[in-house]
């Protein structure tokens, strides 16, 4: 069960949509440092620079070995179905403290929730209470149209990169632009919508960082 619970931390979780090759697993390698963090992901393409471990059993041990450890640490899940994603959330939750931020990143989130609805079950409580113990959701997606409610809801900040044009509407829609704006994205151009609450829209380009070792 997650600890030492702070109501005093803002709101900062993360949703990044875009198509193949549009540069999410580039955005998010911007947003969250490569040293001095603590990261837990789901993973199953293993696009970021993490540990990886192919069962949720060996992951949950590790996870358990870094906090008793008291230090940072960057682990993440293949997992390869909603029943193991249901599992990463859980666990997730658990592991999380309130004194410590932990940048949570959640890979197809949508398919493997498997609604575009509200968020429910573990996933669900992660998106809704995550905050107070210390952590930034990173929810991550190809379609607009099918990221749930909740995360949007959630979501402090928007990053829409290129989508598939049957999506552009959907896209449109939950960061509060034109079908036009949209389409104004390029792929392989790194290049984002930023929607951030209370702020106004803008375009952003970012740079290409290699992985860099672990």
């Amino acid at each position: 069960m997650a600890i030492n619970e702070n109501t005093s931390k803002p709101a900062r979780h993360v949703l990044v949509i875009g198509d193949t090759g549009a540069g999410k697993s580039q955005m998010l390698r911007t947003l969250i440092p490569d040293r001095g963090v603590r990261v837990l992901a789901f993973d199953p393409d293993r696009d970021h620079v993490v540990h990886h471990f192919k069962t949720g059993a060996e992951w949950a041990k590790e996870v358990m070995r870094a906090l008793k450890t008291g230090k940072n640490f960057r682990l993440a899940w293949e997992g390869e179905s909603p029943q193991d994603f249901e599992r990463f959330c859980k666990c997730t939750f658990d592991a999380l403290d309130g004194r410590y931020d932990t940048h949570i990143i959640m890979e197809e989130a949508a398919e493997f929730a498997g609604t575009s609805g509200p968020a429910r079950g573990a996933f669900g409580n992660l998106q809704r209470r995550a905050r107070k113990y210390g952590g930034i959701l990173y929810t991550v997606g190809q379609r607009a149209a099918e990221v749930p409610t909740t995360a949007r809801r959630q979501a402090h900040v928007k990053y829409i990169g290129f989508v598939d044009p049957e999506d552009r509407e959907a896209a449109a829609k939950l960061a509060g632009l034109t079908v036009e704006q949209i389409a104004e994205i390029q792929p392989n151009t790194l290049t984002f919508w930023k929607c951030e609450k209370g702020k106004q829209p803008e375009k952003v380009t970012i740079e290409y960082r290699p992985k860099p070792e672990k």
